[in-house]
């Protein structure tokens, strides 16, 4: 009697549904979004490109992406992650985190580190970089000085005018391709802040 009552509730029910379902127009048929083999790439709103150099002189257009924007009154606040050196095998090829703040009124960088945020309260920044060259050279503390002499309070037109260093001399790191891509990122993140907040 139960087994009864159940199939008579499933036909029932079958029934109904079948008639629900007259008269009403066929919906279109909806396309399939294509399958991961088919997409190519990865599309990012938040990114930019730079000329990365490596230590042979090659320069490669690089993406750098924008983790943190936040506009505030004055100026705008940026967590870039780039890499700068792929002269060391890639195992250890680890991507830098440059907290920047671009003054809006004169387009300067009124703040960049690799360690804390403008408030010194926060670690927004990681320098992915050598801590010493491969002769023993002091690569972070010199590349420091570097950003204090050459980049901190700069100018868009200033980091537009740098001549990167290639050749004999190098006075910074012992391998200058870690302030050159800070300063090709930092030419590349002048375009993008240019192209969300004008000039």
């Amino acid at each position: 009697m139960k087994v009864r009552r159940f199939y008579l509730t499933i036909l029932t029910a079958a029934i109904l549904f079948g008639l629900s379902s007259c008269g009403q127009k066929e919906e279109p048929a909806v396309e399939a979004a294509p399958a991961a083999a088919e997409v190519k790439g990865i599309t990012l709103e938040n990114a930019f490109y730079y000329d990365h150099v490596d230590g042979h002189k090659n320069v490669v257009p690089t993406p750098a992406v924008v983790l943190f924007e936040y506009e505030q009154l004055n100026n705008v606040r940026y967590q870039v992650a780039y890499i700068a050196c792929t002269c060391r095998g890639p195992e250890v090829n680890y991507w830098s985190v440059a907290n920047v703040e671009i003054d809006k009124n004169d387009l300067s960088i009124s703040h960049i580190s690799y360690e804390a945020d403008s408030t010194d309260h926060y670690t927004a920044g990681m320098y992915g970089d050598s801590i010493e060259s491969w002769d023993g050279t002091p690569v972070r503390e010199l590349f420091d000085g570097f950003i204090a002499d050459n980049i901190l309070g700069k100018t868009e037109a200033d980091i537009d005018a740098y001549e990167p260093m290639h050749g004999e001399v190098d006075t910074y790191t012992g391998a200058t391709v870690t302030p050159n891509n800070a300063m090709r990122m930092l030419q590349g993140l002048f375009e993008y802040h240019k192209a969300n907040y004008g000039s």
